[in-house]
């Protein structure tokens, strides 16, 4: 006798197990299967440890199937489909930011994910293919809904002295940078801020001019950090596998917009951030729970550029 399984069921459950398994947290089912309209199917509660130690809970909508999603070779990126638009509109229009999952079966399963917001945009629902759900998903969602949660704070504007040349910008932000070293909480995780910054802020390769405002910018890194970023990207994404683990270097810029400098008026601020992130290549069939994940992130750069009128 063969005995044949639900395939959205089956979905469920799987995306249930391996998101919460990655968040360290536990899913409950919200409602059953085919109950009302663009009706979410997951909870899930997770610890976190910033601004302090608490939990935060994530509303989770899951499909399953190959009809729900078709390859862009040219975007990269999958294009979702067969998804009703009122559905994704009452998902908009949660009290909390949902998280889309969806379950490809073929031609091996491997679960994607998006974050759906107020500023997710109804014409066309997309993943990108490096959204694919594996424990070093897990800096970067939280990260998202973090960022969701907060609300955007006005920066009165910075006064900086003046600082005729490259030379005058190093050695005033020298005397500051010794305040501003160590380990920062904050929206994006816990950041290091080292030598490793210095270093690449003022590598030779870089222009003069891009090196002055940098290092002008350099000992307000800490104010930018603390604050919610207007946006965050996640780039650069290198992924070296060996036979025990899953190594990955990646780079987090998070960017800041409407920042009035004495000298520069209104500006951009990015900040970038490397991230390495190391999880055992087993971890779908033994767990984390034995050799767990490990997550280095660290101050890489920051520049300032005049806002386009």
């Amino acid at each position: 006798m063969t005995f044949e399984y639900d395939q959205g069921a089956w979905g469920e459950a799987l995306a249930a197990y391996q998101l919460s398994a990655i968040l360290n947290g536990e899913a409950v089912r919200e409602t059953m299967r085919a109950e009302g309209m663009g009706a979410l199917d997951l909870g899930v509660k997770f610890p976190v440890t910033f601004p302090t130690p608490t939990y935060h809970h994530v509303a989770v909508q899951v499909k399953t199937g190959s009809s729900f999603a078709t390859w862009t070779p040219t975007k990269n990126r999958w294009r979702v489909d067969n998804v009703d638009p009122a559905h994704v509109t009452k998902w908009r229009n949660a009290n909390q930011p949902v998280l889309l999952l969806w379950v490809r079966l073929d031609p091996i399963t491997r679960i994607y994910w998006k974050l759906i917001t107020r500023q997710t945009p109804l014409a066309t629902l997309s993943i990108s293919d490096a959204h694919s759900l594996s424990p070093a998903s897990r800096f970067e969602i939280e990260r998202l809904l973090q960022m969701h949660r907060m609300h955007l704070e006005f920066l009165p504007k910075i006064t900086v002295p003046n600082l005729p040349n490259t030379s005058a910008a190093r050695k005033w932000a020298a005397k500051s940078y010794a305040d501003v070293r160590g380990v920062v909480e904050c929206p994006l995780g816990r950041v290091s801020i080292s030598n490793y910054a210095w270093r690449h802020l003022t590598r030779v390769t870089r222009a003069q001019s891009h090196i002055a405002d940098s290092l002008t910018a350099l000992p307000y890194v800490r104010h930018f950090l603390k604050r919610r970023p207007h946006q965050i990207q996640t780039i650069s994404e290198k992924k070296q596998v060996d036979e025990k683990m899953v190594k990955i270097n990646r780079k987090v810029l998070a960017i800041y917009r409407d920042i009035r400098f004495s000298d520069k008026d209104t500006c951009l601020v990015y900040v970038r951030l490397d991230e390495r992130i190391a999880y055992p290549r087993s971890w779908q069939e033994r767990g984390l729970f034995r050799e767990g994940v490990t997550q280095e992130l660290r101050l890489e750069s920051i520049y300032r550029k005049p806002k386009i009128a």
